[in-house]
């Protein structure tokens, strides 16, 4: 069976479980028992999460709510569009140092919500499709096929998925590891 290391944020954590269930008895799905946080934050912890987990055939990752958040009222995203491109490019040479340099890597759209204007996650997602083509990784986009229905889909806090969108993201997830388990 192929290692199916996933990455990422909160919105990780939540399908996480379900994507276990989704590909069990087909591949071992694990990830950092810690949530990934921001890209940089991301970026910094793969010399320590790496030694700690098993070796990967596929990483299925995402950095985008806590890059973007407005934290401090300050009229601007946590990170810089500028630096967020650059830690996402970053990371994808770190993995394939750090893991393979044929790992397969699928970059995954950030999920929409309602704590912000979905334009600013729309820019985000933009920069980060183009990172993941210029470096050549599947991307699984998370957001398009939850948008149109989010509000019946996030949880009170309007960032998180609620269970049903948890789910829908975990099929997604798994959808888009399938073709790299043969």
């Amino acid at each position: 069976m192929k290692n199916v290391l996933l990455l990422g944020d909160s919105i990780r954590m939540l399908y996480q479980p379900k994507v276990k269930e989704l590909l069990k008895g087909r591949a071992n799905v694990y990830g950092p028992a810690e949530n990934g946080r921001w890209s940089d934050y991301t970026l910094n912890s793969l010399r320590f999460w790496l030694p700690q987990l098993p070796d990967a055939d596929i990483v299925h990752w995402n950095n985008g709510f806590w890059d973007i958040g407005d934290n401090y009222q300050e009229g601007s995203s946590y990170t810089p569009i500028e630096e967020y491109e650059r830690d996402m490019g970053r990371i994808i040479k770190v993995l394939r140092q750090l893991i393979s340099p044929d790992v397969k890597i699928v970059a995954a759209l950030t999920t929409p919500w309602l704590a912000g204007p979905l334009s600013e996650v729309e820019r985000f997602n933009e920069v980060f499709r183009r990172v993941a083509e210029r470096e050549g990784v599947a991307v699984n986009d998370l957001y398009t096929p939850l948008r149109d229905n989010i509000e019946n889909l996030i949880a009170p806090d309007k960032i998180h998925l609620n269970q049903e969108g948890a789910a829908i993201a975990a099929r997604l997830v798994a959808d888009a590891v399938t073709p790299y388990l043969d």
